[in-house]
């Protein structure tokens, strides 16, 4: 026999227990589900513009110049990967070709970057659209990796403000070392890339920090890493491919910076 549970009707405190006969009751499982749809909905709500699931998401990218990369982008349908989609392809305002996706959602185009420096990638899909970055560089050159949420907001604050002296010691350290935003997950990326952008931080890719996945892809791509700046973990994984890794927080044989100008020193 499924448990009843009483719904007034007469506007009187709602599942407040109330023995009155006269009140109906519907089945517990079904109010349970009731008050799950109801979160579900508040939250979707609740999400910020930049959060909202969209159509169609390029990513961003490091790469040589001059070799070829593959651009990358995903269709969804709502909160999940969508398969079949046409997806249209351009850099610098100049289309370089269509794909389908998959059934994983993803489509791929080819491209070579023929300058150094970044490259505006745009992607549209059955009516949506996205933009992204791919940053071409010499193998030469020295790339710096600044983790978003480790290192630029303020710790204390609910506002999410940023750590006093990031902008400008970002932008320093920008222009001697190209910066590469890290994505560490707990924050949406679309939301990590609206906050950089309001918040006037240097234009740069933002990759996703993938446990640590990133700097191997980087160094598989035969590119330098010039230092990493973070959270402990973020750090700790990019400890065999650079000996600069700095982070505000303490940890094994670590000291913790101070402030981002020691930061800017040290990086030089």
């Amino acid at each position: 026999m499924d448990r009843k549970c009483p719904v007034p009707l007469d506007g009187s405190d709602s599942f407040g227990g109330s023995s009155d006969p006269e009140l109906p009751a519907i089945p517990m499982h079904t109010s349970l589900r009731i008050t799950s749809l109801v979160l579900f909905f508040l939250l979707f709500a609740l999400l910020s513009p930049a959060d909202a699931p969209a159509d169609v998401v390029v990513q961003d990218m490091v790469s040589p110049v001059g070799r070829e990369v593959m651009l990358r982008a995903e269709t969804k349908g709502g909160f999940f990967s969508k398969g079949g989609a046409l997806v249209e392809f351009f850099v610098d305002g100049k289309p370089v070709g269509k794909s389908l996706s998959g059934g994983d959602g993803l489509a791929y185009r080819s491209f070579v970057p023929a300058r150094t420096g970044l490259h505006k990638i745009k992607v549209r899909s059955e009516g949506d659209s996205d933009e992204g970055l791919l940053l071409a560089v010499k193998g030469s050159t020295q790339l710096v990796f600044i983790d978003v949420e480790g290192s630029l907001h303020e710790p204390s604050s609910f506002t999410r403000k940023p750590r006093p002296g990031s902008v400008q010691a970002v932008k320093k350290i920008n222009r001697t070392y190209p910066v590469v935003f890290l994505w560490s997950g707990f924050v949406g990326l679309s939301a990590a890339k609206a906050w950089l952008k309001e918040n006037r931080f240097p234009e740069a890719p933002l990759l996703a920090w993938s446990r640590g996945e990133v700097f191997g892809e980087i160094r598989e791509k035969h590119l330098k890493i010039r230092a990493v700046i973070g959270k402990p973990d973020v750090v700790q994984s990019a400890r065999e491919y650079t000996p600069r890794a700095f982070s505000f927080e303490a940890g094994g044989d670590r000291e913790a910076v101070q402030d981002w100008d020691e930061i800017v020193k040290k990086v030089k």
